[in-house]
């Protein structure tokens, strides 16, 4: 692209200010600079060359290996940097090289997929008039809604906190900008991305629902998370931020690439990671395979306790930390070390590598997802743990989910979409108290969730009522053990829970705890199908309908006729279909009309009238149903399928009408020429006009 071979700095122009001042270098405080063959060279302390990158008196220079000060365009870790005639590095600055502008971010780098002054800087920096491209920028993403941007799409986040992009596609990328300081929120719903590229610092991206990204460049401080209803994954997330912080990666991809100063935190599954820069990762979740590149020296990998990496690659040296399991090291190079209480399965050391970390099967610890020899103790404390949770199950599934317990993973599938978390919780405890008081050799419990809340180690001579509750309000981040139960299982399904028992002989048995919606997905697609059948039984003709469409969540009324009174809706079965659904796990019917009705057995039909009555502020039902078109109707139905699962699923309902439809439609085709007319007599009436189409079209009007 651009190199000192072929771009001449002599031409460059720098036409902002820039941030450091300096004329040509001058001796500095702790060394000097000497010019010898017409270049500047910076001599250290130690008497030896500066190579690479230097920073002196506020500004930054950059060696080649000779030690020689360069200037111009210089590429490092594959960003772009533009180097002044004096050797400093420019930052907020525009430069002209060769007839094109360029922009210069205040991190030194070249703008690539920016938007500046007007101006649109390409994925090669280029800068062109924003108006002459496809792209658009936004500050209210609602604007594009439903939309196709064949460009790049900016949403800027300096003045909002939360936005929502949703159902857009975007053939370009969706590029994330702002002031670095904002702490933006941007959801992605439903919505086509090519790429999504964050270039402001501490943004948030969300991802939800249908949305499908092919990759992700994350260019500062960032997030990236799903919400509970994130369905997809992401194909490639690249890290690529010049500065320093944290970055967290909670969706999960097929491949993480790492080229950053930052610390990266992986708490999604990812099948392949690459490191090829020195930072620190935490993993917090199961990673297939890990790479670290020669030019990732020095990087350390920290392993949480229950996750598990399949093989790590090391071609440069590395440290290995955590309480996790590495299934394979393949150490290329000497200096990879791990830490002894990572548990290492397998290690291949290369040709030449004459230290390697050492095979760490310890065999005093069951854990979640981890295969190892278990003792006669860890075997008694297991067996009479699974049983005391056993003899609580059914009291559990009374109280929201059922509990599955295979060897150290417990499984909580939820059966009620509203219970409280308190019920469960205080089943679990019980367990736990019951367990120490028959097993007798317990030293201490220590509970933690996936998010880095722990409930701190728990002693088992302090296992009383006083100690238990405040052990759970600290796991939970609430002030009063009465606030438990307004936390719901659902509000919590998202985290996965680790219970670490610590033996008397000092052996450690984990298990984890999870939960599932599968009970909760079943009764909700009964619900559906129940619904569904209901729609089939109404009576169309007496209603004054042309349709009844369930779409999702949402069902659509159309009449035939807008002027149908809603006392005419008498025998339409509407009533029936209600009733039926009572009949079938529905208990109740909760509408937002303005007495917040709530319909349950026993039903009568004037009730169904009362509620249309109250969404039109009306006293009586002899109303037509076109003033229901721009009511905003829905209703909750809380239903129970036959296995007893409780769900409550909000449906959406929408009335239009085809008669005010039709009449709309025709008058927007009237134009000019269609009400233009001579007449033959000036003294002429409408009532008098005989034209059979002159007719038709004032009866029209006057409609």
């Amino acid at each position: 692209m651009k190199s000192n071979k072929t771009k001449s700095v002599m031409t460059a122009l720098v036409v902002a200010t820039m941030v450091c001042t300096a004329a040509m270098p001058v001796k500095a405080a702790e060394a000097q600079w000497i010019k010898e063959n017409g270049s500047w060279s910076y001599i250290k302390e130690d008497g030896s060359k500066a190579k690479g990158w230097i920073k002196d008196n506020g500004c930054w220079y950059a060696f080649d290996d000779n030690g020689a000060m360069r200037t111009g365009w210089i590429a490092s870790n594959e960003h772009w940097y533009f180097m002044g005639e004096s050797g400093v590095m420019q930052s907020n600055a525009w430069v002209e090289d060769n007839g094109a502008r360029y922009f210069i971010k205040g991190t030194g780098v070249m703008a690539r997929d920016y938007v500046k002054d007007g101006y649109e800087l390409t994925s090669h920096g280029k800068a062109i008039l924003l108006a002459e491209t496809n792209s658009v920028v936004v500050t209210d993403p609602s604007a594009v809604e439903g939309q196709v941007i064949e460009g790049n799409l900016y949403v800027d986040v300096t003045t909002s906190k939360e936005l929502e992009l949703k159902g857009v596609t975007v053939k370009g990328k969706l590029v994330i900008i702002g002031d670095n300081q904002t702490a933006g929120k941007v959801t992605v719903a439903d919505s086509k991305i090519e790429a999504i590229s964050i270039q402001t610092r501490n943004a948030e991206v969300m991802l939800s629902g249908e949305t499908a990204v092919k990759e992700i460049v994350i260019e500062e401080t960032s997030a990236i998370t799903p919400d509970k209803n994130f369905k997809g994954e992401v194909g490639k997330i690249e890290v690529q931020s010049t500065t320093k912080g944290e970055i967290k990666i909670e969706v999960p991809a097929q491949e993480v690439s790492i080229r950053t100063y930052a610390s990266i935190d992986i708490q999604a599954p990812v099948e392949h990671l690459e490191v090829k820069k020195e930072t620190q990762v935490k993993v917090n979740a199961d990673v297939k395979n890990v790479v670290v590149t020669e030019s990732a020296k020095d990087t350390k990998v920290e392993i949480s306790k229950g996750n598990t990496v399949g093989t790590i690659v090391a071609d440069a040296p590395v440290k290995i930390e955590g309480s996790g399991t590495v299934n394979k090291i393949e150490a290329n190079v000497n200096g990879v070390q791990a830490s002894k209480d990572t548990i290492i399965k397998k290690v291949e050391a290369g040709k030449n590598v004459t230290e390697k970390p050492s095979v760490n099967k310890p065999s005093s610890s069951v854990t979640g997802g981890t295969t190892t020899s278990i003792s006669a103790e860890q075997t008694k404390f297991m067996a009479i743990f699974k049983d005391n949770l056993s003899k609580l199950t059914s009291t559990i599934m009374e109280n929201g989910a059922v509990i599955d317990i295979n060897s150290n993973s417990i499984t909580a599938d939820i059966k009620d979409d509203t219970m409280s978390l308190a019920p469960l919780g205080a089943s679990i405890l019980m367990s736990i108290m019951q367990t120490h008081q028959e097993y007798g050799n317990l030293s201490s419990v220590i509970i933690r969730d996936n998010q880095g809340k722990t409930s701190g180690e728990l002693n088992s001579a302090y296992f009383d009522e006083a100690t238990v509750l405040q052990l759970i309000k600290d796991l939970f981040n609430i002030d009063q053990i009465e606030d438990l139960g307004n936390i719901t299982l659902m509000g919590i399904s998202e985290n996965v829970y680790s219970f670490d028992f610590k033996l008397s002989n000092g052996e450690l048995v984990t298990y984890k705890l999870k939960f599932s919606a599968k009970l909760l997905d079943a009764a909700k697609a009964s619900l559906q199908k129940k619904v569904e059948d209901g729609i089939k039984t109404l009576r169309y003709e007496e209603l004054g309908l042309g349709t009844v469409h369930l779409d999702q969540q949402t069902i659509n009324f159309k009449f035939k006729d807008a002027e149908t009174k809603i006392s005419d809706m008498k025998d339409t079965k509407i009533y029936l279909m209600i009733y039926n659904l009572l009949e079938n796990g529905v208990d109740s019917f909760t509408f937002n009309d303005s007495g917040k009705t709530v319909i349950k057995m026993p039903l009568y039909k004037e009730q169904f009238l009362a509620l249309l009555a109250n969404y039109l502020g009306a006293n009586n039902t002899d109303v037509a149903v076109s003033e229901l078109l721009n009511t905003e109707i829905n209703v909750i139905l809380s239903y129970a399928d036959e296995a007893g699962t409780k769900v409550h699923v909000k449906y959406d309902v929408v009335v239009t009408a085809d008669s005010v439809e039709s009449v709309d439609n025709e008058s927007n085709n009237l134009n000019k020429e269609d009400l233009t007319f001579e007449l033959d007599k000036a003294d002429t009436t409408i009532d008098n006009v005989k034209n059979a189409e002159l007719v038709e079209v004032i009866d029209k009007i006057r409609e």
